[in-house]
Order: structure tokens, then sequence, then C-alpha cells
């Protein structure tokens, strides 16, 4: 969903946008400054229940003279004397937590969880540079904070389940000055629509047995 979409759909449960498209003038001018940091709340929250998954690959490559940042990427030569100490937060702007259960290695044509590996101050990732290999880190992030000056077109980095239940949040805060009751019966169903979405989170498969995340968000 984009930052527009969400917009809208909030202005329409406030009854502050009559037409199909988002329309901004004096009536609501004063809801929509306000909505960057109401849905920057409900995304810290809706994230913090239902982790969403950002992707590193780092590569030791034979043929590679010199480290090469890419996006989303990192080249490394092999070094058989080396331990690379990898910062994601360097890397990963978006970068929470990372998750021991969710890091994959490609080496000798095999493709397989890793477990030879370090973690110091709970975001460097260490790794030796004795062979070459391709490992492939999905790790917890943070949602892209949005400002007044994002842009409507703005795709929300979240899945479009929980982008969903983000307008419901922000009508809550946003009307309650106007009208609490519906204040209250948005913020009922929001979380009401959370606690499912949470439920069902915890019933999908957590990579076991021939089970293999592609998602990239749960």
């Amino acid at each position: 969903m984009t930052w527009a979409e969400i917009k809208l759909k909030t202005l329409q449960l406030m009854f502050s946008n009559e037409t199909a498209e988002l329309t901004e003038d004096d009536g609501n001018l004063e809801y929509i400054n306000a909505m960057p940091g109401v849905c920057n709340d409900a995304l810290s929250m809706v994230t913090a229940l239902i982790p969403v998954r950002g992707k590193f690959t780092l590569i030791l490559s034979a043929d590679a003279a010199e480290a090469v940042e890419e996006d989303g990427k990192l080249t490394l030569p092999v070094n058989p004397s080396a331990a690379y100490q990898v910062e994601l937060k360097d890397y990963c702007p978006d970068f929470r937590a990372l998750d021991a259960d969710e890091i994959y290695q490609d080496i000798d044509g095999t493709h397989r969880r890793m477990t030879e590996y370090s973690v110091e101050n709970e975001s460097i990732f260490v790794v030796s540079g004795a062979a070459a290999e391709t490992v492939t880190i999905y790790y917890l992030r943070y949602a892209t904070l949005l400002t007044s000056t994002t842009d409507g077109a703005a795709e929300l980095n979240v899945p479009r389940e929980l982008a969903e239940l983000l307008p419901l949040y922000m009508a809550s805060q946003l009307y309650k000055d106007d009208d609490l009751s519906m204040a209250v019966q948005y913020r009922n169903e929001f979380e009401d629509a959370l606690q499912k979405l949470q439920s069902s989170h915890r019933q999908r498969p957590t990579g076991s047995g021939s089970y293999q995340n592609t998602t990239g968000w749960w």
C-alpha cells in the first residue's frame, strides 16, 4: 500500500474525504499533518509483534581483490587468515536485530542453515574468510519512518496485511477529540485484527523440515 492510500483510508474512516481520491483541504489538513507521527507509532507497534524481515547477502569470493558493496550485498575476498567482522548496521540502515535461525550458506554446491559464525555486540557478524561461500542473512528490520515530506506514491515497506491495519489505529488516535465513541470502536477493531494476524503468524511454519521461507517477512 502506498502512503497516499493509507492517508485516504484514514480520512475516509473519519468522514473527512468525500471523494475516491485523496483531497487535502482546510477541513482535514490538521489530520494529515499529524499522520506521519501517528503512523510511525502504529508501525512500531505492529512490527514489534509481527517481525518484518530484510535480507543481506555476504559473498566470500576467490576472484575478489577487495571489498565491494552493492545494494544489500557485500563481496569480500577469500583470505584464510581473516576473520571478517561485518557491522550489519553499516550496510542495513533498517537493521533491528539478528535472527540466528534465519542465516544460510551456499558452499560447495550445498545450501544449508549456517552454524559456524559468531555475533558481537548484537549486530557485528563475524565469519571466517577461509573459503568461498555465499551467506544469506534474513534479519529483523524496522519499518521506514514517515515524515511530512514522504511522497504519497511511496510504498510502505511492510506486508499489505500489516499496512491495512494502520488506518484503523490512525483514525482511533486522530478522531478522539471529534468522536470518542468512533475512535474507541476503531481502536478495538485494530486490536482485534492485530491479534488475529499475530495468531495466524504464530501458526505458520518456522523453517524446519522441508519448508523454506520465501516471503522475507515471517
